[in-house]
């Protein structure tokens, strides 16, 4: 698994996943991350060329607390793969 945050100004990020070996878009991965955040009350969407772009757009009421809730639940969807 292979996944890097490159993109972001403000509080708008996103996060390009894809596969570790090849470096191609895994579209497939980054539904299904998008789809476990949400079960988790976590709205995201997907975005880029091939869908693959995890992207959040926060309110400016978001802390860095909130922001490590976001990375630690990417990190238990990732590693329960």
């Amino acid at each position: 698994m292979y996944w890097r945050c490159y993109r972001g100004s403000g509080l708008f990020i996103g996060i390009e996943i894809v596969k570790e070996n090849s470096k191609k878009s895994n579209t497939k991965l980054a539904q299904r991350i998008k789809n476990e955040l949400r079960n988790k009350k976590i709205l995201v969407g997907t975005d880029g060329p091939f869908n693959n772009v995890i992207k959040s757009k926060p309110p400016l009421c978001f802390t860095k607390e909130n922001a490590e809730s976001v990375v630690r639940n990417i990190e238990l969807i990732i590693n329960k793969l």
